[in-house]
């Protein structure tokens, strides 16, 4: 969804009045997040879209990896999930069973429990998963929490969304598309751990906005501006080329003029290399941000749990232009 109605339409909501809701819709952070007894919240989120590859197994594990994201981005552990089906008439139930089973393999390891599901006749095929998930309300990670001067750390490359594109045209080799869909597949969970237990409190996983849709919602939600270096950016191999061809998904086209003056590229940022920061990603890294002076610490924590991480920019105090995107 374009994300200028999503944030049109949020403005119809009341204002949350319980004091129990920790974490609601006004931050625009990944899941919900509600207050059960003291230490213990639940974290719930839901998250669905059509096949981004052809395997059906692929598609699956990918879909769910995506849903369960958003609970790791928040600091949680999924507990349970549904699955949500949207299924065309007359295609083979067979073909469903094995999205089911891809979506399975990352649900077991995530050691969340399948407790049941709903699914529609639809025009197209959907699938994702409705999750829910536990965290300490003192160990919350959200958009809210960023701090001027603290830094930025991405913990996955970007370009997903040039490469699904390129997939759906036959313009990706096969090891390209399998090292793709293995990082698309690639559980949060190390890395979501990893920031709750350093005691970190700023986080986002970079998915249908884009890395600078998610970096400006971290941006309003502290009331920091944020600059990042686009040399610094981790990206896929292969995708700067693909952006170069002009294969980027429409989600790029769609937050560059969600975000508008609010988002400055400076001069000697190759086009391209814009573009792929504007594209939408599929099940993508975590955004996090934490102090300079604990950089060493927090990524070697993280590489300690195979996470390898990229500084890639700062947070600094409020201005007009919310986000630069620099050389």
């Amino acid at each position: 969804m374009d994300p200028r109605d999503l944030v049109q339409a949020l403005t119809h909501l009341p204002p949350a009045r319980s004091p129990d809701l920790l974490v609601g819709p006004s931050t625009l952070d990944d899941a919900g997040i509600v207050r059960l007894a003291d230490g213990l919240a639940l974290v719930q989120t839901v998250d669905f879209f059509p096949p981004v590859v052809d395997d059906p197994e692929w598609y699956g594990r990918i879909a769910a990896a995506n849903a369960l994201s958003d609970v790791y981005a928040m600091g949680g552990r999924p507990h349970s999930v549904l699955s949500i089906v949207g299924w065309p008439k007359g295609l083979s139930p067979d073909l469903l069973g094995r999205i089911l089973a891809g979506g399975q393999e990352k649900i077991d390891e995530a050691e969340a429990i399948l407790a049941g599901g709903h699914t529609v006749t639809d025009a197209e095929i959907k699938y994702g998963l409705a999750v829910t998930g536990t965290c300490d309300p003192e160990h919350i990670l959200t958009n809210a929490k960023v701090e001027a001067g603290d830094l930025l750390l991405l913990t996955k490359s970007i370009g997903m969304g040039a490469v699904t594109t390129a997939l759906k045209k036959g313009r990706l080799s096969e090891d390209r598309a399998l090292a793709a869909m293995e990082q698309m597949a690639t559980l949060n969970r190390a890395a979501g751990e990893t920031l709750v237990e350093l005691g970190l409190r700023a986080a986002t996983d970079v998915t249908g906005f884009g890395l600078l849709g998610h970096a400006k919602e971290l941006a309003d939600a502290s009331g920091v501006s944020l600059r990042i270096s686009a040399s610094e950016v981790p990206v896929f191999p292969g995708a700067l080329e693909l952006s170069r061809s002009g294969l980027l998904s429409g989600g790029a086209a769609r937050t560059r003029a969600y975000l508008g003056k609010d988002c400055r590229v400076e001069p000697g940022v190759p086009e391209p290399l814009a573009g792929l920061c504007f594209d939408a990603e599929t099940s993508g890294g975590l955004l996090a941000a934490f102090p300079p002076s604990r950089r060493d610490e927090v990524l070697a924590a993280l590489a300690e749990r195979g996470v390898e991480a990229f500084v890639l920019g700062e947070a600094f105090p409020r201005e007009e232009v919310v986000l630069r995107l620099e050389p």
